[in-house]
């Protein structure tokens, strides 16, 4: 209609890419460094399983690349060993378990721009600027190799998927053998160097990238003649950063070549020959869960070795910092594009629990109910052709907290009271009258949607609400499900309401206790959380120091209180005695007064006479 204008919805901002990624061989495991601190993730189930808070402990050092492995321990029994290894800008190279770092190496004299594992993680190898090539023992960190792959600094390095090829990008692109650590062929490199390359199984063909164009590369490779001819460019919409290939298990002559964009998009070519030009691409990318528009980046991809099916498979990772999704995504040869979604917004660090969505199902159908007599009421033949909105929920408000771009307080999020008169609960009072005496106390699914709503609106009046629950598991369940995001608001909200006393204290403590058990890990992460931690143990140690000396005060206050009872007590048994100094001017009035009482009362009474009255002491009687 004229006069409306269509809002075009607001854009959600990415979650920051890591320092460093990759998949372990087999993609089972991932790893990554987001703001100096290391993890490893279980791609089957998307937990994290290893975390190590900035190992190389170097300010003046970053990361610059990652790898990880499973790696069979001496007994079968014992299970795998995880070992991560991690590159940095200064050439060190350290590998890390369990336990933290096992060894360290500075073979490198600068950057390290590659890490591999090899034979099921027992070699570690690792190529730097230098032009250095080197192969670790990855449990002790011994030297086996090294070899001088080039004299200009390397851009990029790679080992096939079979482990038996080795390709180093430089000024000259070279392929090499494992097994005899000599070089097979070289590749021109008459469009500029080139910066990343990646070897299939057979070693029959390289693909690669040459920065600021936006295609990959495919070389045929004939060892006998030690040739590389380039047959096919692929054309991308922007620019890879992340280039895989492998042999094909349905088309002998050809292959399957995997693009990751700088824009997080990932391509897949299945290549018939190593010739064919006109071949579309399987665009695979990831949209919100909430409205299906924004799109969240992929981090990394990574092709699945060969299936007897021959189907092809694809690890996909994508998420934010804290919380990582990882897809295994099947390919067929219909080149349809395939579109993921988030089962969270990346963006807001935030999952929707599975009593969410039913809640959200609820209040949808009940809404639909509510909503239906009202569009059989309006007759208004103006009011016609008007779609009815849905009445926005609390779980709405929710989920529009949500999509925020920035984490901090939404200060336009709806007061409770409107999110209540939104479900139409004050405005029924006979319904709230009969409902009112089964109503049950606030439970753990409950808690937790309320404790976040008033995080987000910073409302410390529902937040004292929420800590006065002191039911434990209300109080775990609700802490657990908390994003690092909220878990940061909620901390400094302790910290200002721990300098009160009373009643309040004694709520906040077993919730900061659960804050602190659940949530250290995410906590001490972040640095914004070392401010917050000094001036907790600040506020503790300045309470705990006073204990000594309030104890000795309590004691003697208690023995002073004991002697001066027993004193009491003891007085009690004889009874006070009670003494009035009178003057003789009060004596007077009062002997007076009671002179004028008598003369009144002569006729009825007859006068008495106090001795004092008269001169010569005697008694006089009258009748």
């Amino acid at each position: 209609m004229a006069g409306h204008k269509t809002t075009a919805p607001p854009k959600v901002a990415a979650p920051p890419s890591p320092d460093a990624s990759a998949f372990s061989p087999d993609g089972e495991l991932f790893a990554a460094v987001f703001d100096r601190r290391v993890q490893v993730w279980r791609t089957r189930g998307g937990e994290i399983i290893e975390g190590w808070t900035d190992p190389i402990a170097s300010p003046d050092d970053s990361y610059s690349c990652i790898a990880c492995c499973s790696v069979q321990k001496k007994h079968k029994k014992d299970g795998n060993l995880i070992i991560v290894a991690v590159g940095t800008t200064n050439g060190q190279v350290l590998a890390i378990n369990s336990t933290g770092v096992i060894w360290k190496s500075v073979t490198h004299t600068c950057k390290v721009v590659s890490l591999h594992f090899a034979k099921h993680g027992r070699v570690l190898y690792t190529a730097g600027v230098d032009g250095i090539i080197c192969e670790f023992n990855s449990r002790t960190g011994e030297s086996k190799d090294l070899i001088k792959a080039s004299k200009k600094p390397i851009n990029s390095f790679t080992i096939s998927h079979d482990e038996k090829f080795m390709g180093v990008s430089s000024k000259i692109t070279r392929l090499f053998s494992v097994s005899e650590k000599k070089e097979i062929l070289r590749i021109p490199s008459d469009a500029g160097p080139i910066q990343l390359v990646s070897v299939s199984d057979d070693g029959r063909f390289l693909a690669s990238y040459v920065d600021n164009q936006k295609e990959v590369q495919i070389w045929s490779c004939d060892h006998n003649s030690c040739t590389a001819v380039s047959t096919a460019s692929l054309a991308m919409q922007n620019q890879p950063k992340i280039v895989d290939c492998t042999k094909s298990s349905s088309y002998g002559d050809g292959g399957i070549v995997l693009a990751v964009s700088k824009k997080g998009v990932a391509h897949v070519w299945h290549l018939q020959t190593l010739s064919q030009e006109a071949v579309l691409s399987t665009k695979i990318s990831v949209k919100n869960s909430h409205d299906k528009r924004g799109r969240i980046p992929i981090i990394s991809a990574k092709l699945c070795d060969a299936s007897e099916d021959n189907t092809v498979k694809v690890h996909v990772a994508f998420g934010s910092p804290n919380i990582l999704q990882f897809k295994v995504v099947d390919l067929d040869d219909t080149c349809k594009d395939i579109n993921l979604v988030a089962e969270y917004d990346a963006a807001s660090q935030d999952m929707v629990s599975l009593q969410e969505r039913n809640l959200v199902q609820e209040t949808e159908a009940n809404s639909k109910e509510d909503a239906e007599p009202v569009l059989q009421e309006n007759t208004n033949p103006s009011d016609q052709g008007k779609t009815k909105k849905r009445t926005s929920s609390v779980l709405d408000s929710t989920n529009d907290t949500i999509k925020e771009v920035n984490p901090e307080y939404n200060l336009d999020e709806p007061t409770m009271e409107e999110k209540l008169a939104s479900l139409n609960l004050l405005n029924k009072s006979e319904t709230t009258k009969e409902q009112s005496p089964s109503l049950a106390p606030p439970s753990a699914d409950s808690v937790h949607i309320l404790l976040k709503q008033a995080l987000r609106a910073d409302d410390h009046t529902e937040l004292l609400n929420c800590l006065y629950n002191r039911d434990e598991k209300v109080i775990v369940k609700s802490i657990s499900l908390l994003t690092p995001a909220d878990v940061m608001k909620l901390l400094k909200f302790f910290v200002l309401l721990i300098q009160s006393r009373g009643a309040k204290l004694v709520c906040l403590l077993p919730w900061l206790q659960a804050l602190l058990c659940r949530h250290m890990s995410s906590i001490v992460s972040q640095e914004s959380s070392l401010l917050l931690l000094n001036s907790l143990y600040q506020l503790i140690d300045a309470r705990t120091s006073t204990f000594k000396s309030a104890l000795q005060l309590s004691t003697t206050l208690d023995y002073l209180f004991s002697e001066v009872a027993d004193d009491e007590s003891a007085e009690e048994a004889t009874p006070p005695i009670i003494y009035e100094d009178k003057d003789t001017d009060d004596e007077n009035s009062e002997v007076d007064a009671m002179e004028t009482d008598g003369d009144s009362q002569d006729q009825e009474l007859g006068d008495v006479t106090d001795a004092s009255e008269h001169s010569d002491g005697s008694e006089i009687m009258s009748d």
